[in-house]
């Protein structure tokens, strides 16, 4: 397991799992100032966005958050499964 103190806040803690890929919940969400750039980013870096049924996404994949936002989800390798998101 890796675990590392980000300037005296919250850790991040990564280790192996057998059960990788197998949740349905996301596992861990990025808040962003501009959801956009880092869509476009990681997308011409070869991210591919999930996109669900019903959910408003657009051609990017980015969809209304509820509660106001703006949120963009994406899968690593295993299957896991994250989000990005933004105020705006």
């Amino acid at each position: 397991m890796y675990k590392r103190q980000a300037g005296g806040g919250p850790a991040l803690n990564v280790y192996q799992s057998t059960t990788a890929g197998q949740s349905q919940a996301t596992l861990a969400t990025w808040y962003v100032d501009d959801l956009d750039r880092v869509v476009g980013e990681l997308t011409a870096a070869g991210v591919e966005f999930t996109r669900y049924d019903g959910f408003g996404q657009d051609a990017e994949g980015i969809g209304p958050r509820a509660g106001g936002g703006r949120i963009a989800w994406f899968r690593d390798p295993d299957g896991n499964t994250f989000a990005i998101e933004a105020d705006a």
